[in-house]
């Protein structure tokens, strides 16, 4: 039996990487590190309808899945996990 694609997602199978400024161009999901949480000033997601609510600062711990392809982190940090 196969993993489906979404547990090999949040496990982190297909690799990550942490953002602490901008990136564009990969599809992944994310999840806030750190103890602070991370404030956001951009993001495209295709496939989560008002994907701009997120815009702000979001707590530790925060994770979201979509077809995320750009996000922008002011400050703190966020894990993107490879979609």
């Amino acid at each position: 039996m196969s993993t489906p694609a979404f547990t090999e997602q949040s496990l982190g199978k297909r690799g990550s990487e942490v953002i602490t400024g901008a990136v564009t161009g990969k599809n992944f999901a994310i999840i806030v590190a750190g103890p602070s949480g991370a404030t956001i000033s951009a993001i495209t997601c295709s496939n989560k309808s008002n994907a701009s609510a997120l815009i702000g600062t979001l707590p530790a711990g925060y994770t979201s899945y979509g077809n995320f392809s750009a996000i922008t982190v002011t400050s703190g940090s966020i894990e993107a996990y490879n979609a």
